[in-house]
């Protein structure tokens, strides 16, 4: 069982930078935490046009974007429209804790590679960010 363990977690590493873009500071951290805990570089914004600030300063070192969905000012979605503009093969992963129906739908639609709901587990965020990453 130990060694089933291992490998999932194994399976869960990384190098890749991520823009982690959470207005909840706890949220942020924690999430943060997680993934330089399992080998990622995590850049932080607070809103949208800190991510926008960021992800042009970056942009060829940023592989992946976790964007939530609700913040204020410009929220999730102005956002992630804007960073497809700005890069077409932006790789984004859209959080939110509102459950809202076919939002998953139409965010994946708006040019996100992933939706996870918020609370999310430590699990579920690293497979999520596995699978985007790995996606092509």
């Amino acid at each position: 069982m130990a060694a089933k363990t291992m490998k999932g977690r194994q399976e869960h590493r990384g190098t890749e930078t991520i823009l982690l873009v959470e207005d909840d500071h706890q949220v942020s951290h924690l999430t943060k935490r997680i993934l330089e805990r399992f080998g990622y570089t995590v850049v932080t914004a607070a809103n949208g046009k800190e991510a926008l600030k960021q992800y042009e300063e970056l942009e060829d070192g940023i592989a992946l974007v976790i964007l939530d969905l609700i913040m204020p000012g410009m929220g999730g979605k102005e956002c992630l429209e804007y960073l497809c503009e700005i890069d077409p093969n932006v790789r984004i992963l859209v959080t939110s804790g509102y459950a809202v129906s076919g939002v998953a739908e139409e965010i994946i639609e708006s040019g996100a590679k992933g939706f996870v709901c918020k609370p999310y587990d430590m699990n579920q965020i690293l497979t999520a960010v596995r699978e985007v990453l790995d996606s092509g």
